[in-house]
């Protein structure tokens, strides 16, 4: 890039006006365009509003993503929409949701993506221009996909309501955010977003011509350049918001030319984020003043800024989560218009200043977004030249806010189930300037789903509450209203919440935990409380007996460092010794294929107290698993052979997580002997060896990693001889150790095909897994069965509780699955009851029916049809067994082919069709030891060894472990 150009905004002449400041600048001598109107929509003399209010004048243009039917992360509609500055609506005009064969392309936004949807109006006045994606409603979230596949595009809207989507920006902004457009007079666009991962069109700031394909890369070079957020043309020159380090607040990006693009760009710092403003959005120049949205940090809110000749000085600020942003001179003051909050049912508020040096602000909510969309950027409509019309100063409403009460919330939804007895409630803050007496209301979209005389609102000081019963499973907008003084001085403001119901779960033992919904691990800390790992977040949550709204959070973020920025540990089982836990990572890539290096994680806590008063302190981490494993595979120093599990490849770039040959721990346990940890793999499934081959010959994978608190305190990952277990072609989503020193695994697909079930386990390799005859499922809940608590037994007829995953599931009827709800107090989870059938009192029977009593544990074949054995390793022969021992007993080939059969320990059954060394397969798996090996491996190894057939290969892997 050129040197960069003066950080002084640049001026043109003006004539001054009555009062303290410059008239509003004519931007790039603007010509002067017609007045607005739609065909079909009421005279310019109606839009611009009938009201007595001086707002009234003002016409406004409004970014609307959503077309009521709910937002997910997916692409969503998007609409503009026309109203005056009194709220009053004067038009609508719906952008493309399909190209077509003339270049157009279809405009969509991800529906719960805050960060975009900025909509600017061109210097000249004459459009209104924003960015999007030309992908299809309801496709996967656009700012995720790949471009040009899934083109970036610009639309823009002139005063005649005629839509241009022909522009298209090849891979600009390529699996990433594209945030802003603005134009000179819509013949071309500047357009701003995340463009880091661009190939030819790497930077943050692009121009190109309207209907054109190919953009011009304008601010790039390093991270920080690469990623610009919102763009504003303000006297003849280009500015660009950014939240990078160095550049955040508002940059000059420099000075335009007549076709609209800047020949000499540069990235100049002019208006630095004060402390506590982090992310700075939309913004917009009024004269020798500046008023930029901070989204986040401990200041967000609007920062107003006054020139002071050699740059912009915060002079003041007026909190809250402010998006949208257009403002204009009123008098001797300045009205700003802002979309405030992102979520759905969001509002535009006017906002009139009469600070000189500071920011005295009154605000006054003029529209609020119609439940399932939401309110995105905010700009003067096309064809509308501001005036600079003085408003009368309002009286002040109360103040009035959600309190948030989940981790990842923002307070403004409340999620309930018909009939519950934990539903949570709602929290706020109410403060009014003046002192005067506050009244609270609340009033119900929908009567049936809750109606008004159902709400009750409490207030205690500035905190007030919010509880609803209600009558019907559904939706609605609950809003508060605070209104405080009386007649013409009366002044009120609204706040709504999203208020969703589920209805009641089919099984009384069910409960509803709201805050989270892909439960993926969890303990049993007493009084029916559970600690509970969310495989979507750094949290542990502690949740009561009858669900609701965690009551403590533990956020691990702190102790445990990402190593990628906003990366999850994607927290998948756990194993527990006395009060410490084991919090295991799922390894693998995520299912794009992006390796994930967060995820090669094991979490040292340790439990304090009990139920309710539980806390949980992280006292060690470690990374490096993930290559020892993937070692230890390669090498084949499990003596199965080299790569026998595909770790190396499953955990290269690309490679997704799903699927059975991929690598996915979902299941961890402490093995017999106390100190090794067990891990569970969801996938990979290894193919069995049956001559009749089939996915339910494939067997679930355990890995043991012996002396797991060393390895948490820094020493060498020692990875031991896997086991392989027959679970009927499942793999393994959960594992625990019971208190009687059994095993119970949650069982299901590798894939998202569920099929899942139930298995208790001695925990000797050389027995065979029970699967309990009890269906596993609950009416009205799809989701995946992931983590199993109140293990205090594997007998027949123990009650334990299990824990669905349900982030897939669309919970509220309304296609969305619950993991892209926008509001993170809406997303849910279901436990409940179920009660082992094993048909036995004791694991390592047979099943209910007495055939094929827990299959083969080594995967060398399958279980003969009456074949049955008993927890001690005793059996009968299996009348058609093929390819494998009878159940009880362990079918082993050596390394140099040789068949032998072992039973462990006692008398083995016979296989009556045991096949050759040619054809057997699967060495020496059911010999796995774990550190301390069980008794039948023990005793199974030390026949074979003597017998000479078994040639064992390492027990360990040792790698230095890479710190995080």
């Amino acid at each position: 890039m050129s040197t960069p150009p003066s950080p002084v905004r640049p001026r043109l002449p003006r004539a001054p006006r009555p009062g303290r400041r410059l008239a509003l600048p004519v931007l790039l001598g603007a010509a002067l365009v017609a007045p607005f109107a739609l065909p079909g929509a009421p005279s310019a003399a109606i839009a611009a509003g009938t009201s007595a209010d001086p707002a009234a004048v003002d016409r406004l243009a409004v970014s609307v993503v959503g077309d009521g039917t709910g937002l997910a992360k997916t692409a969503a509609p998007v609409s503009i929409r026309l109203t005056d500055g009194t709220g009053e609506r004067t038009g609508s005009v719906t952008l493309p949701t399909t190209g077509s064969g003339d270049g157009s392309h279809a405009l969509t936004l991800g529906g719960t993506a805050d960060q975009q949807g900025a909509l600017q109006q061109s210097a000249d006045h004459s459009v209104v221009t924003l960015g999007g994606y030309d992908a299809a409603p309801g496709s996967a979230a656009p700012n995720t996909t790949a471009a040009p596949a899934v083109p970036r595009v610009v639309g823009s809207v002139d005063a005649a309501g005629t839509v241009d989507v022909s522009t298209s920006l090849a891979d600009a902004f390529s699996l990433r955010h594209i945030r802003g457009a603005v134009s000179v007079d819509g013949s071309g666009f500047l357009v701003a977003g995340h463009g880091g991962d661009a190939a030819a069109s790497k930077a943050g700031v692009v121009w190109a011509p309207r209907g054109s394909s190919l953009p011009t890369p304008l601010v790039s070079g390093s991270d920080a350049l690469n990623n610009a957020r919102v763009p504003v043309i303000a006297d003849g020159s280009v500015y660009v918001s950014s939240d990078r380090s160095g550049h955040a607040g508002v940059n000059l990006v420099g000075a335009l030319d007549p076709s609209g693009t800047v020949p000499s760009p540069g990235f100049t710092l002019v208006a630095a984020a004060p402390a506590g403003a982090e992310v700075a959005h939309d913004f917009a120049f009024v004269d020798d003043e500046l008023y930029v949205g901070y989204t986040e940090g401990s200041a967000a809110g609007i920062v107003k800024y006054v020139d002071s000749g050699s740059g912009y000085r915060a002079v003041g600020s007026y909190p809250g989560a402010f998006w949208g942003l257009t403002a204009r001179a009123a008098g001797d003051d300045t009205v700003v218009y802002a979309v405030k909050g992102s979520e759905q049912g969001n509002s535009l508020v006017r906002l009139l200043d009469t600070g000189d040096d500071t920011l005295r602000a009154s605000e006054t909510v003029i529209s609020v977004a119609e439940q399932g969309t939401a309110y995105r950027g905010v700009a003067f409509a096309p064809g509308y030249d501001p005036v600079d019309t003085p408003l009368d100063p309002e009286p002040v409403a109360p103040e009035l806010s959600w309190t948030a009460r989940v981790a990842g919330g923002a307070g403004g939804a409340l999620g309930a189930v018909l009939g519950g007895d934990a539903n949570p409630v709602a929290r706020g803050t109410v403060t009014d300037a003046d002192g005067r007496e506050v009244r609270l209301t609340a009033s119900s979209s929908d009567q049936e789903v809750v109606a008004d005389d159902a709400i009750e609102v409490r207030r205690d000081g500035d905190a007030f509450t919010l509880a609803a019963t209600p009558s019907a499973a559904g939706s609605a907008t609950i809003t508060v209203t605070a209104s405080a003084g009386e007649g013409e001085q009366s002044a009120s403001r609204g706040l709504a919440l999203d208020y969703r119901v589920l209805d009641t779960p089919a099984d009384a033992s069910a409960t509803v935990q709201f805050g989270m919904s892909d439960a993926s691990a969890a303990v049993d800390v007493g009084d029916g409380h559970l600690l509970v790992a969310d495989d979507d977040s750094n949290e542990l949550r502690l949740f009561g007996p009858d669900g609701g709204e965690a009551v403590a959070e533990f956020d691990l973020d702190a102790a445990v460092p990402p190593l990628q920025s906003g990366e999850a540990h994607d927290l998948e089982a756990q194993a527990r010794v006395g009060d410490t836990v084991y919090w295991v990572g799922s390894l693998g890539n995520s299912r794009s294929g992006k390796i994930r290096p967060d995820r090669d994680v094991v979490i040292r806590t340790e439990l304090d107290g009990s139920g309710a008063a539980t806390t949980a302190e992280v006292t060690g981490f470690a990374h490096g698993l993930r290559d020892a494993l993937v070692d230890w595979d390669h090498a084949g120093l499990h003596g199965l052979g080299a790569d026998r599990f595909g770790f190396a490849a499953a955990t290269e770039e690309g490679s997704s997580a799903e699927g059975p040959r991929s690598l996915n721990v979902e299941g961890a346990a402490i093995a017999p002997d106390g100190t090794t940890l067990w891990l569970g793999f969801r996938s990979p499934l290894v193919p069995g060896t049956a001559r009749s081959a089939s996915a339910a010959d494939e067997r679930a994978l355990i890995v043991p990693v012996a002396d797991v608190d060393d390895v948490v305190s820094g020493a060498e990952a020692v990875v031991g001889e896997p086991i392989l277990i027959d679970l009927g072609g499942r793999a393994i989503r959960d594992m625990v150790r019971a208190d009687d020193d059994g095993y119970l695994i949650l069982a299901g697909s590798a894939d998202d095909a569920g099929d899942f079930a139930v298995f208790t386990w001695t925990g000797d390799p050389a027995q065979a897994p029970v699967r309990s005859t009890a269906p596993l499922g609950l009416e009205g809940w799809e989701g995946s069965y992931e983590a199993a608590v109140g293990v205090s037994s594997t007998a027949d007829g123990q009650r334990i509780r299990v824990l669905q995953d349900d982030g897939t599931v669309p919970l509220y009827g309304d296609g969305t699955a619950a993991q892209d709800l926008g509001s993170t107090e809406l997303k849910a989870f279901v436990a409940h009851d179920y009660v082992l059938s094993t048909g036995t009192g004791e694991p390592g029977g047979s099943d209910s029916d007495g055939a094929g009593a827990g299959a083969d544990v080594d995967g060398t074949g399958t279980s003969g049809s009456e074949g049955s054995g008993t927890s001690d390793g005793t059996g009968t022969s299996g009348a058609e067994g093929t390819d494998g021992a009878a159940d009880g007993s362990a079918d082993v080939t050596s390394d140099d082919g040789a068949d032998s059969s072992g039973a462990a320990p006692g008398t083995g059954g016979t296989d009556d069709d045991a096949t050759n060394g040619a054809e057997a397969a699967s060495p020496a798996s059911a010999l796995a030891t774990t550190g301390t090996a069980s008794g039948g491996a023990l005793a199974l190894a030390a026949l074979l060894m003597a017998a000479g057939v078994l040639a064992l290969g390492s027990l360990s892997a040792r790698r230095s472990r890479p710190r995080g």
